[in-house]
């Protein structure tokens, strides 16, 4: 939609993360694996940012329609060994950090309603063209998924652009305080201070009906393995099916995945436990130590290492008590296009995870605009 904010952003893509490239290359191979790391975005993102030349989205569309057929897949015995968890891990090190969640979230109870409620926070920061400052550009992003029909209901809300820091305050208010910013070309590409509230909702059975990128039906999630290897394995067979990819992409597609299961899909103790041991295998998991997400809470992170050189590094930050998942970080991995190495690029705050038997306030999508037209060069 014109007003949504992260497809704003995404008109500003340099041309050679144009999706509309027609052939494989390592370029098309990195820019995979870098969505794949990104925050979840909103419907109009996701319709123009998939990349074309991998085939069809992970199990969606048609896959939707046929989970039955798709939760009978059988795996040949003869698939490739992948590698399971560390037996050990030093208590501190990112192995270490991800096995104490499991064995803390494992604990959890599972819970039960209609609805499994995702709330997210999420901030995108951005040079402000011309300026010498940065803004949190920030969104508010709602999933409601009923298991038992595998049906998704979403809303994203602008919930308006804020100095980045306090160094980035300090030169805002230099700037005369400002109240809104065009950061792109684009007639479109204007945020503000203020937020302009809904940017949109979609309901099952509408002109959007999206499922979140990188997402596996509801129902196959009971038949996913509670084995770290095992998990590893099946995975690794529904993304052969489903993607035509180097192989080092799909296996970033898995981990990307597991990651799903960990933060955000409504997965049982045991599976989203499973899906951090998972991620405690990969070879550089490393550990960021004890942080504050960005609503204060205190929590530990680890660094999934980057698959490229110029795709971010996710970090994932837990409760220590619990081992929920509080969110994610992605940070530069290399200086250039006036990014610093090591810097914030975006991140994702989970404010709400939970069944529920509230239904979502809306049953259609929001009223469609129209087509937009838009200038990736």
């Amino acid at each position: 939609m014109k007003n949504d904010v992260l497809h704003r952003l995404t008109a500003a893509r340099p041309a050679h993360l144009d999706p509309d490239l027609p052939t494989p290359s390592p370029v098309r191979a990195e820019e995979l694996a870098t969505a794949m790391s990104r925050p979840r975005a909103t419907r109009s993102a996701r319709a123009t940012a998939r990349p074309r030349w991998v085939g069809r989205p992970l199990l969606s569309g048609l896959a939707l329609a046929t989970a039955t057929a798709v939760a009978a897949l059988v795996i040949s015995d003869t698939a490739p060994e992948q590698p399971g968890p560390p037996s050990s891990a030093a208590p501190g090190s990112g192995s270490g950090i991800l096995l104490a969640a499991a064995s803390h979230v494992e604990r959890q109870p599972a819970g039960s309603g209609t609805y499994w409620y995702v709330e997210e926070h999420i901030g995108s920061l951005q040079k402000v063209p011309g300026k010498n400052y940065t803004i949190d550009v920030r969104t508010e992003q709602r999933w409601w998924t009923a298991a038992a029909k595998n049906k998704y209901w979403s809303q994203s809300v602008d919930s308006g652009a804020r100095p980045a820091t306090k160094a980035d305050e300090k030169a805002w208010k230099a700037d005369g305080s400002p109240t809104s910013w065009k950061l792109t070309s684009e007639p479109d590409g204007i945020v503000t201070y203020a937020g302009k509230g809904e940017i949109d909702h979609d309901a099952p059975g509408g002109t959007a009906d999206s499922v979140p990128y990188g997402e596996i039906p509801l129902r196959l999630l009971p038949t996913l393995p509670t084995d770290a290897k095992a998990l590893r394995k099946r995975l690794s067979a529904l993304v052969d099916k489903d993607y035509n990819a180097p192989e080092k992409v799909l296996d970033q597609i898995v981990v990307s995945i597991a990651r799903r299961l960990a933060t955000s899909l409504p997965s049982s103790p045991a599976l989203r436990a499973a899906a951090y041991r998972l991620l405690a295998a990969e070879p550089g998991v490393r550990s960021v130590g004890d942080v504050k997400d960005h609503t204060g809470r205190t929590g530990y992170a680890v660094a999934l290492p980057s698959p490229y050189e110029s795709a971010p590094e996710i970090r994932l930050v837990f409760d220590k008590s619990t081992g929920m998942p509080l969110g994610t970080e992605t940070v530069a991995t290399r200086g250039g296009d006036g990014v610093s190495k090591g810097e914030l690029l975006s991140y994702t705050t989970i404010t709400a995870m939970k069944w529920t038997d509230e239904a979502p306030p809306f049953d259609t999508d929001t009223p469609d605009p129209g087509p937009v037209l838009e200038s990736h060069r």
